[in-house]
């Protein structure tokens, strides 16, 4: 497998990392916007959450067609590689850095949705989606 097809993954896998810890960022300002009862802010903050994540599909839909052009059985060791699994080690620095990205992105994914967790049970109680 080529590294520069590698390198290219792995700067979409950055891009998707900065807008996944925007996301982390704004849903925790929308809590503080909650906790102060402003309903105004999180209007806000809720559009501007869902343009991050317009941004970080982008990026999944250009991981898709970058592993789309290597064969069959290297787009799935990648696939691996880009969900933080080490069942298939890694055979070079590259492919290691893409190991580390993808539990990167997964820990913030996690954070996230803990937050996201606690506020929609606060406004939703037995109503949330995470009941």
């Amino acid at each position: 497998m080529e590294d520069s097809m590698l390198v290219e993954i792995l700067k979409e896998m950055q891009k998707k990392y900065m807008f996944i810890v925007e996301i982390e960022r704004i849903t925790r300002e929308m809590g503080d916007a909650l906790s102060r009862n402003d309903r105004e802010s999180v209007q806000m903050l809720l559009g501007m959450r869902q343009d991050e994540m317009n941004k970080a599909d982008g990026c999944i839909r250009n991981i898709e067609c970058l592993l789309s052009a290597l064969q069959p059985e290297e787009g799935s060791l990648v696939r691996e590689w880009l969900n933080g699994s080490e069942n298939r080690k890694p055979d070079s620095p590259m492919a290691d850095r893409l190991v580390e990205k993808g539990k990167s992105i997964k820990l913030a994914l996690n954070r996230t949705i803990e937050v996201d967790r606690h506020i929609s049970m606060r406004l939703s109680g037995k109503d949330s989606f995470y009941q």
